[in-house]
């Protein structure tokens, strides 16, 4: 089983690989080899020279839990626009369900109420159901959504634009698709990545 994640590409800057090449051939007044070399951006990239490719950028919409964006925004070569739970009212119990709980066959405490669920799933699904319902009281006591949010789990879903130029992806998928890493991070960055692949291969190929 996997996060139950989502990514989009939105935007990317157009004929990327090209740009780039003409930045880095500018640096090596060789402007007029443009295009003839196949393997001339990753050479360049195996070097170092990874300045070049800040020149393009892309655009994705991911679909994860706060834990992962609480991660996601610390990569600040960026732009980030979020789903806001001060304006927004979470009317949904919608929320991630991490697989290490949800395929786990660990014994649950005998205090723990039976919720239908086998294993520690209980004892995470009641914690779910228990923050969503005190979120409800505090909205119907008059308790605004910027306050009533504090009890809510960093497990809920959230939605999040980031724009990063192409050295900051390389960046985020050679760290975030660390087996070191978040698992749900894990998850989209090798989205991230595939896309990346597909996009600009002479940039992103050997990731």
């Amino acid at each position: 089983m996997e996060y139950d994640v989502e990514v989009k590409l939105l935007a990317i800057t157009p004929d990327n690989e090209r740009l780039v090449e003409q930045a880095g051939r500018l640096c090596y007044a060789s402007g007029a080899n443009l295009g003839t070399n196949e393997n001339w951006l990753q050479t360049r990239i195996k070097q170092g020279h990874e300045s070049l490719i800040e020149h393009a950028s892309a655009t994705f919409y991911v679909k994860a839990s706060r834990v992962l964006t609480h991660e996601l925004v610390r990569h600040r070569l960026a732009s980030y626009s979020q789903r806001s739970q001060r304006y927004v009212k979470e009317t949904k119990a919608d929320y991630v369900i991490p697989p290490e709980i949800s395929d786990s066959g660990k014994p649950v405490p005998p205090e723990i109420s039976d919720s239908g669920k086998p294993g520690i799933a209980r004892i995470y699904d009641q914690a779910m159901s228990s923050a969503w319902d005190s979120y409800r009281q505090l909205l119907n006591a008059g308790i605004k959504p910027e306050i009533a949010r504090y009890v809510l789990p960093n497990a809920c879903f959230t939605e999040i634009i980031c724009t990063w130029n192409f050295r900051e992806i390389r960046h985020i998928i050679r760290m975030r698709t660390s087996p070191a890493a978040l698992p749900e991070m894990q998850v989209v960055a090798n989205k991230i990545a595939d896309i990346m692949r597909q996009q600009a291969p002479k940039i992103f190929g050997d990731l």
